[in-house]
């Protein structure tokens, strides 16, 4: 990594920020506090499974959905700092794997939190999850946390 003595890094969450995403972000904050180290909410709008549907507006609903991150970005950072870590937040759009991979790269954090899928809930199953994570620790050498 190419961090310096005088910036640790951070912590990244990644989250779509629903109400399964709550163990995932208290974990979150939890390292961010023990480590002393700001708190990023990462939110990656993935909109791969429009691409299987044939109505509707895909570049109307890619923009809402970007604003939707935006704003539970937003909660999540003031639910943060409502407990004294410094937090802020990131939106990407695309394909998550690549977008997640990409921001690591750019960021060098300290930390990856992702949080297990509950069945039925998202589109990694548990397996692909830890995969991904192993994908993920040897090509940046960021450590993922998988809550």
């Amino acid at each position: 990594m190419n961090q310096t003595n005088q910036d640790p890094g951070n912590v990244v969450c990644a989250t779509r920020g629903g109400e399964g995403s709550e163990l995932t972000v208290r974990e979150a904050i939890k390292l961010a506090r023990e480590r002393g180290l700001r708190l990023t909410f990462l939110y990656i709008a993935d909109l791969q499974f429009m691409q299987r549907t044939v109505t509707g507006r895909p570049r109307l609903a890619a923009e809402e959905l970007r604003k939707m991150g935006e704003f539970i970005m937003l909660t999540l950072v003031e639910k943060a700092q409502g407990e004294g870590i410094e937090a802020d937040s990131a939106v990407r759009k695309g394909r998550f794997r690549d977008e997640l991979l990409r921001y690591l790269e750019e960021t060098h954090p300290a930390m990856l939190v992702l949080g297990s899928p509950k069945p039925g809930t998202a589109y990694l199953d548990t397996s692909r999850l830890n995969k991904l994570a192993q994908e993920i620790e040897a090509q940046t050498g960021v450590p993922v946390k998988l809550v």
